[in-house]
């Protein structure tokens, strides 16, 4: 199991917590606009041990481990690992893009996730576009339907990407998901992305992301705006 590497602290990636981040190395999708491409094929050289030796080291100084990517749920032994980070005493916050529910389900019932970041790409039909590959869409759906019932706070998150996020879809993934609690619009950043075409593309202007923050109000009980 690698990691391709840590962030040793941070205030903003887990809510509430001064934390560390791990990013998992290898994802299933290839959204075009990635700003870790480095992550998606894999590569890592921060192997387990390291990474908790690590840990270990911030006891008594961190509340949380975030456990990014890439696509952590595509981890083998990942459970283990994050009952080896609880054992620390640190809180785990657990992002994924939601693809695969029955990993989610599994992490979820055994209560080792105690914060969870689930993004959701777009409305359903753009969704494969977003991703960059064909993807089941319902697979998302499930997994958000898992969060809701676990109790565990949670967010959905939308990276406003121009010509894969509209207007009209955050209108559409109201309509798909139902009542959420808390949805998340954050700013797309050009520059390093997996498909060097959208480095150029230019991201909204807050004007945007008003109307957007007002579509979403009449589906999400909190909406919350980053990055702008």
């Amino acid at each position: 199991m690698k990691f391709g590497g840590l962030i040793p602290f941070t205030l903003i990636d887990f809510p509430g917590r001064p934390a560390a981040v791990l990013f998992a190395a290898g994802c299933n999708l290839r959204c075009p606009f990635c700003h870790n491409p480095e992550l998606v094929m894999g590569s890592g050289d921060l192997c387990i041990e390291e990474a908790l030796g690590f840990l270990r080291t911030r006891v008594g100084k961190l509340q949380g481990v975030c456990v990014s990517g890439g696509e952590p749920t595509l981890m083998p032994n990942l459970a283990a690992l994050l009952m080896e980070i609880k054992a620390l005493g640190f809180a785990v916050k657990l992002d994924t893009s939601g693809t695969a529910p029955q990993i989610l389900g599994s992490l979820l019932e055994k209560e080792l996730v105690d914060y969870a970041a689930l993004d959701v790409k777009t409305s359903p039909a753009k969704y494969s576009a977003a991703c960059g590959r064909s993807i089941d869409h319902e697979l998302v759906r499930e997994s958000v339907r898992l969060l809701q019932s676990s109790g565990v706070p949670h967010e959905l998150r939308t990276t406003a990407v121009p010509g894969l996020v509209e207007l009209t879809d955050i209108q559409a993934v109201g309509e798909w998901l139902g009542r959420v609690r808390r949805y998340v619009l954050q700013q797309f950043r050009p520059g390093k992305t997996l498909d060097p075409e959208y480095r150029w593309r230019n991201p909204y202007d807050q004007t945007w992301f008003g109307q957007a923050a007002v579509l979403a109000q009449s589906w999400a009980d909190e909406v919350i705006v980053r990055g702008v």
